[in-house]
């Protein structure tokens, strides 16, 4: 099958297509899931606010957030002669020029079209072609766009065949990236402080979030994804690593040229290249729905990191953890992919690949082919502390991009949540799996809430972050709040509900891109009861801004007989603004401490002040709320329980039951001269009347009241002096 994908699609790339949609190859036409960007818009459903401020931006949007330009990109055939910039032994301005070809098809999707655009950024264009004619140049990049006139008019189902000659001529590393061998880099970790270089000379991409216009001209933007084939000639003993399958490596006397093709559709940000003297070695991923079907797992690594485990299996008391050490750093990805698989869908790639580079900082999901810091490959990092398991988890992240990010991608970078949080949360995923149980899971969540609560960025929401902040100042909300979403997701609908719900979700957009509101609509369409409507936990936590902050009390009353009532009011005390909700409509999980026991329950706060009554078979001495399960803080983690005396007494509701529409009494008896209310509510905690709210001196009272407009069912009386409290409960027929 993947010979027969790979065949296809080399013929896609290598022969023309015709100018009609109708004309092009029946693996595009035929293939269900990688269709052309939907233009068509559904208007999002109205949220309710109406116990918390509107966000204005929220309140805004009244379309797709997408920016489309007048064509789609079907195919990209790019290719790079890097053969002079690693042949050279310096990086000044002359050793980084380089030359690329990009033959670019696209499907026109407007009409009238005389023009189009792509993104350009320190880009010589020197020629283009339209369907195989060259026309005038261009004027060169103006505010990092080509802009070109076409040779007639075009209309919506028209293709495009593009060919833009260009020479690259960024004097800075910006999108491309080279460096040269021995370059002294720092100085390793102690005890030994040895001199880390570079090994070999390597060049390599890096485009997210916009940078992949700065190495080749394309329509660089997330939500257009398309088919990619990257060429890449190097001089002789480099080696190459990209996007999907390697075709084929065509060898001359002094280079070779590695040709990648990717069957996948790909959006820019994502399309990488890498060179260097690599070695190269494997793992294999037996699929879980196909044992027989294996994916490679393929690793790009200098000779000298590879070879200190080679001959002997790692022992952390002997192997020296200061060397890097590739066969031991990736020895647990395998696992990583099935974990994923079977927590989520298969593995959707033709292979899984990772690379090593000098200066990266950190690591980047490009598809098919993570590119990683070299640092990630060695056991104590330069400071010399232990850093193996955290790495072994950040190797999971960006593996858990494959999915969310790569398979399903941002349409809009607005909508980056939906990739980093994801990926984030995988993280928790994967601890779950490694410590066999759900703490490792709720231990990493923990990790996460403590990141987004240390920072102070509780005024500015997960959507729409500042772009040149999204991987760097407000990773506390791009990345860990946003990992909430999912964590809170999960525990709201529970496992057998969530789960199936996300798997639908990653089948619904598979290969294409999604923004927020087709992520919540996806939710609405398989779960159509959630204890928190969708609209309204989207609007909340995605859309605004903060968390709830609850304040707790409690009081308890003893029955007798064993049976007590516990009086738990809630308070949601956060700072309220435009960007902050007063109100947070969430589920709040209670846990209720005994002398030797504990009890768990859970109610849906959806007031700034609310209370809820439960009846507990023991005496109840404290209460909490689970942090683990929503995002909060809590101006006191456990609250003890106070039993009310102030009120003497409350005599028994007459009649009880009684029939609806019948007037009911009951006595209450007060010590000292209180502020009184008299109030009743249905089971649901909702007040339905005030029987009596003012003074009243010591004393016994009677109070009276009318059902006329209570349903039948269960109700309860709750007698309130100051901030004490008694309840009785009746029942009306």
């Amino acid at each position: 099958m993947k010979r027969i994908i790979i065949t296809l699609l080399l013929v896609l790339f290598c022969e023309n297509l015709l100018a009609q949609k109708a004309d092009l190859p029946e693996f595009l036409l035929n293939n269900d899931i990688l269709q052309y960007e939907n233009k068509s818009v559904q208007m999002p459903a109205d949220i309710d606010c109406s116990n918390r401020h509107k966000h204005l931006k929220y309140d805004e949007i009244q379309s797709s957030a997408i920016i489309r330009r007048n064509y789609d990109v079907l195919t990209y055939d790019l290719y790079m002669d890097w053969y002079n910039v690693l042949n050279a032994t310096d990086t000044m301005p002359k050793d980084r020029i380089y030359t690329g070809i990009n033959k670019v098809s696209i499907l026109i999707d407007s009409s009238n079209v005389t023009a189009i655009d792509f993104d350009a950024a320190e880009l010589q264009i020197d020629s283009v072609f339209i369907n195989n004619n060259k026309i005038l140049l261009p004027q060169q990049p103006d505010s990092m766009i080509l802009h070109i006139i076409l040779p007639g008019t075009y209309n919506l189902g028209d293709t495009l065949h593009i060919e833009i000659n260009y020479t690259y001529t960024n004097k800075e590393n910006h999108g491309f990236y080279l460096y040269q061998k021995g370059q002294f880099i720092e100085l390793g970790p102690p005890p030994y402080r040895d001199s880390i270089i570079i090994e070999e000379r390597s060049a390599y991409t890096f485009s997210e979030p916009e940078r992949a216009r700065y190495w080749m001209p394309c329509n660089d933007v997330p939500y257009d994804k398309a088919f990619s084939k990257i060429s890449v000639r190097v001089p002789k003993g480099y080696k190459v690593a990209s996007n999907g399958n390697l075709l084929s490596v065509i060898n001359d006397t002094i280079s070779s040229t590695y040709n990648w093709i990717d069957p996948a559709p790909i959006t820019t940000y994502l399309m990488v290249s890498t060179a260097s003297k690599y070695k190269e070695f494997s793992d294999w991923y037996h699929k879980r729905n196909n044992p027989n079907d294996s994916i490679e797992i393929k690793y790009y690594v200098w000779e000298k990191d590879y070879k200190n485990t080679v001959d002997s299996v790692y022992n952390p008391d002997t192997t020296d953890a200061f060397k890097y050490n590739a066969r031991h750093a990736f020895d647990g990805v395998v696992s990583m992919v099935e974990n994923f698989a079977e927590k989520w869908v298969e593995y959707p790639f033709v292979k899984y690949g990772m690379a090593t580079v000098p200066l990266f900082g950190g690591g980047m999901e490009h598809q098919t082919m993570t590119t990683i810091d070299r640092n990630w490959i060695r056991d104590r990092n330069v400071g010399g502390g232990i850093s193996y398991w955290r790495l072994q988890e950040v190797m999971a992240h960006e593996l858990a991009h494959m999915w969310l990010g790569d398979l399903i991608t941002c349409a809009t970078w607005k909508d980056i949540w939906i990739n980093e949080g994801g990926a984030t949360w995988g993280e928790a995923i994967y601890r779950e799996k490694l410590w066999g149980n759900m703490n490792g899971y709720y231990s990493r969540m923990r990790e996460t809430r403590r990141d987004y609560l240390r920072s102070g960025f509780y005024n500015q929401s997960i959507y729409d972050t500042p772009k040149d902040y999204i991987f760097w100042i407000m990773t506390s909300l791009t990345y860990a709040k946003a990992s909430w979403v999912y964590h809170m997701l999960r525990t709201m609908l529970g496992d057998d509900v969530f789960f199936p719900a996300f798997r639908s979700l990653l089948n619904k957009y598979a290969y294409k891109s999604l923004e927020t509101e087709d992520f919540k609509n996806s939710f609405k369409e398989d779960v159509p009861n959630p204890p928190v409507p969708f609209d309204t936990y989207f609007d909340q936590w995605v859309y605004h801004a903060g968390h709830p902050v609850y304040e707790l009390s409690t009081l308890s009353r003893n029955f007798g007989a064993g049976s007590y009532d516990v009086i738990v009011h809630i308070n949601q005390i956060q700072p309220a603004s435009e960007s902050i909700p007063a109100v947070f409509v969430a589920p709040v999980f209670l846990k209720f401490f005994g002398p030797d026991t504990v009890a768990y329950d859970t109610v849906i706060n959806d007031k700034r002040r609310q209370f809820f009554i439960f009846n507990l078979g023991f005496q109840v001495d404290s209460v909490s709320i689970d942090s683990n399960l929503v995002l909060c803080e809590l101006s006191s983690s456990i609250v003890a329980v106070r039993e009310n005396k102030e009120i003497e007494s409350i005599s028994q509701v007459y009649p009880n039951p009684v029939s609806r529409g019948q007037n009911a009494r009951f006595n209450a008896g007060f010590t000292g001269m209180n502020n009184v209310s008299v109030e009743i509510y249905d089971e649901l905690g909702n007040k339905l009347e005030t029987v009596y709210n003012g003074s009243l001196n010591e004393g016994n009272y009677t109070f009276e009241f009318n059902t006329r407009e209570f349903v039948p069912g269960a109700y309860m009386i709750l007698c309130r002096t100051g901030d004490k409290c008694r309840t009785f409960r009746f029942t009306v027929l």
